[in-house]
């Protein structure tokens, strides 16, 4: 008579979880973040060495938006940076200390929204690509702002000239000084702070361009820097 099977008892598998109660703040805000900005609205999650970001936008928050760009007709690029979640307390040493590291010259401080903590960063030096990339990876300006090139279609870095819907036209409220004046810096530029901003030392070494690259609803155009309506 054949042998009746014997059941293989049951052995309820052992999981053990991580103990979340022993991560600091500081791991825990790697872990998971939400927040909500000028651009939209950001999940970002970290799962080990894999970051996770879902960005959602709404494109008419932009229209009728001037923006100017940052490259130069012979290919150099100047330091634009957007910081859009720090206070200026915390903005200025970080810019004090890209100065005296890469020998850049004065920085243009300008309150970009209605929140406290919203700033964008202009330096008329001109750039070389990579270097203008080693510099701006080195700061702590928004993450999808270093990203710009990436995910939008105009391949530069932007920033915004003109009022848009829920936020305020960018002011000038501090220029950061600098004994570095080395570098060639965009004429272009300078007469865009100029006219828009009422910026009256001219600084030295200027190179001779006028044309100042701008978008406006997504559409790439070049205008005179001098004749950019305030």
């Amino acid at each position: 008579m054949p042998k009746m099977s014997q059941r293989v008892p049951f052995i309820k598998p052992k999981i053990r979880l991580a103990q979340t109660n022993l991560l600091d703040e500081k791991q825990k805000m790697m872990l998971l973040k939400a927040y909500k900005d000028d651009y939209g609205s950001h999940l970002r999650i970290r799962i080990f060495s894999l970051n996770l970001e879902i960005q959602l936008y709404r494109t008419h928050r932009t229209t009728g938006t001037l923006g100017i760009r940052n490259n130069t007709p012979d290919g150099k690029r100047l330091l634009f940076m957007d910081y859009d979640e720090h206070l200026l307390e915390f903005i200025e040493p970080e810019i004090k200390h890209l100065q005296k590291t890469y020998g850049l010259s004065d920085f243009y401080i300008f309150k970009s929204s209605l929140k406290p903590n919203g700033f964008h960063a202009i330096c008329l030096d001109k750039l070389r690509y990579k270097e203008f990339i080693n510099i701006i990876n080195q700061s702590s300006c928004d993450e999808y702002y270093r990203k710009m090139p990436i995910t939008t279609d105009h391949h530069s870095w932007v920033l915004r000239s003109l009022k848009k819907e829920g936020s305020i036209k960018p002011k000038l409220v501090k220029i950061i000084k600098s004994k570095h004046q080395e570098r060639e810096k965009s004429l272009a530029h300078y007469l865009y702070l100029k006219h828009q901003h009422n910026i009256k030392n001219k600084p030295k070494k200027l190179d001779k361009n006028k044309i100042l690259y701008t978008i406006q609803y997504g559409t790439m155009n070049y205008i005179k820097a001098d004749e950019l309506k305030k």
